[in-house]
């Protein structure tokens, strides 16, 4: 566990406030519900969501969109409650080539050592003018490790697909500058209350302080980003919108 990321422990315990500015997280944690409903825009057809988690894609989709959940073991283990139609790996897909209309990896890239893989096998998976969404962490604090590898910006985003036989549509840069910097000061405000109480330090006296902290913190980042302009400068995560390339073949990491 890194330095950087809260307990599975205490996200527990906090789950019930996330709704609230009170949560170390709240900021980002406001991003899920839009994600979720970009994906329900831009599916159709048959939908593989690789890395599915808890299958919170499920409930997202339009009528007439079949989904279809994969997930890998390790990660089941981890402690989803499971919403895998199929546990499989990513990067080796069970699926017949051209049979699905769109592939959804979110959250997901980040975690595989060899990410070419995978978005090569989306290509191979997907029908002509199939569509893969994705979504990937850009400031976002190391998680789930040790299977947290990298991030991409959205330069290294367009070549990881083009090199892999699928074409950018769109490639999206997420929330103000001033709610992820927000955001992540909350986080680490928190997790630094963790590390002192694990070590018994006597820096857990400011405990209160820097938990108190975290409020006028979120409420600070979500104000000014309401009322300054955006920029692309520092993203929390990209959204990426790339359809199937004619005659696509696989050559991850070839």
């Amino acid at each position: 566990m890194s330095a950087a990321s809260p307990s599975r422990r205490l996200q527990r315990w906090l789950r019930p406030l996330e709704g609230l500015p009170i949560h170390p997280q709240w900021l980002l944690l406001r991003h899920r519900p839009a994600t979720r409903a970009w994906v329900g825009a831009h599916a159709h057809g048959t939908l593989l969501d690789i890395g599915c988690g808890n299958g919170e894609l499920r409930d997202a989709l339009p009528t007439g969109v079949r989904y279809v959940g994969i997930d890998y073991p390790p990660t089941v283990a981890l402690g989803y409650a499971g919403g895998a139609d199929a546990l499989a790996d990513g990067r080796r897909l069970p699926v017949a080539g051209d049979s699905v209309d769109t592939v959804a990896l979110i959250d997901v890239l980040e975690h595989l050592d060899r990410a070419d893989l995978a978005v090569a096998e989306a290509a191979r998976v997907l029908r002509e003018d199939g569509r893969c969404l994705i979504h990937v962490p850009f400031l976002y604090p190391l998680h789930d490790l040790p299977h947290d590898y990298q991030r991409w910006t959205a330069a290294g985003i367009e070549r990881l697909l083009e090199r892999n036989g699928l074409a950018p549509c769109e490639i999206s840069a997420t929330m103000h500058p001033l709610e992820v910097s927000a955001g992540l000061m909350a986080i680490a405000l928190a997790d630094s209350v963790i590390h002192a109480a694990r070590a018994a330090s006597p820096s857990l006296l400011l405990a209160p302080l820097l938990l108190l902290a975290v409020l006028p913190l979120n409420l600070a980042g979500w104000l000014l980003g309401k009322l300054l302009p955006r920029s692309g400068l520092m993203p929390f995560s990209y959204r990426v919108v790339a359809r199937k390339v004619r005659s696509a073949v696989r050559r991850g990491g070839q």
